[in-house]
Formats: C-alpha cells, structure tokens, sequence
C-alpha cells in the first residue's frame, strides 16, 4: 500500500497537470468534504467533488505550487495532513499567486488512502 504521503503528493500533482479522473481516484466516494478559499465553496460527497474537479482542471492553466512545508500524520486507518503552498496559475485566463494553507483528512479504504476531507484558506505569514 501506497503512503497517505504519496497520495497526498499524487493529488497536488495530478491537480496542476490537469488530470481530473486520476484525482478523483484518490476521493472518498462513502463520505467527502471540500471547504475552499472562495464564498459558497463546499463540496459535499463524491458526485459534487467529480463536478468540482472537473470544473477546477478545465478552468485553470499554467498551473503550478511551491510547497514550503508538508507534514503529514498516519495512524491506522486515518491520517491528517497540513501544508503550505504558494499557487502560481491562471485561472480563467487571469493570472494569480495564492498563498495557500490546506489541511484534510484520509482514511485507508480497502487499502487505499482516501481523501473524505479537505479545507483551504488564503494567507500566511513569512517563515
């Protein structure tokens, strides 16, 4: 079995190049939860998270992240992640840099982690 490490860093990568379905591998379809940076951005459960992603993927270009800092937690069947990143991207044709903070929770399904949480926020202070 892959790490919770691994599929967190395979979500970030299949994010910037555009890979919508093999991201998607990586979502809970028994229980999902995706708060993100903007007004109204919740999704909730696997069908709304295949819209959601689908949308992401189309809608962005030039995408890519710099991670500062990644620390990842496994304990039996659930595992916890925090991490800070700058986002460099276009997002519908405008060009942007986001200073994320990102956490989520994965929970190993049938010897898969899984992702059934994620939450975003904009901003953070120098190192």
């Amino acid at each position: 079995m892959k790490s919770a490490r691994k599929t967190i860093a395979q979500y970030f990568e299949c994010l910037t190049a555009g890979e919508a379905e093999q991201l998607l591998k990586s979502i809970s379809k028994q229980n999902f939860l995706k708060i993100g940076t903007d007004e109204g951005e919740t999704v909730t459960g696997a069908q709304k998270a295949a819209e959601y992603y689908r949308h992401h993927v189309a809608s962005t270009d030039k995408f890519s992240i710099e991670t500062r800092r990644l620390d990842v937690h496994e304990r039996d069947t659930i595992s916890w992640f925090f991490t800070e990143q700058v986002w460099t991207l276009e997002w519908k044709g405008t060009p942007e840099t986001l200073a994320m903070r990102i956490t989520g929770v994965l929970e190993n399904q049938d010897a898969l982690w899984k992702f059934v949480q994620i939450h975003a926020s904009l901003g953070f202070g120098p190192e």
